[in-house]
């Protein structure tokens, strides 16, 4: 069994194979983004892993609308981030 450090070398090499000759919207690589974001959390890099989620989410809102059933609804904001701080949260 891998771990998790692994997994997040693993996933970004074939992301960035993928990338190399595909779309970034791409099925695969929309997986893939999604499977890197899951590995960096599970290593424990959860700043990192919120950014690449949230950047996913973007994509998919600008590719298929943001009320498309692709794209999950938000359920709320992270919280303890800069902007919090900044406003007093």
């Amino acid at each position: 069994m891998s771990t998790p450090q692994q997994r997040v070398h693993d996933a970004t090499r074939r992301l960035l194979d993928l990338l190399a000759v595909g779309e970034p919207l791409a099925p695969e690589a929309i997986e893939l983004r999604a499977e890197l974001a899951e590995a960096t959390a599970e290593a424990g890099h959860l700043d990192d892993a919120y950014y690449q989620v949230e950047e996913l989410l973007k994509d998919a809102q600008r590719h298929h609308g943001p009320d498309h059933e692709a794209v999950p609804a938000r359920t709320g904001r992270r919280r303890g981030g800069a902007g919090d701080r900044a406003a007093g949260g």
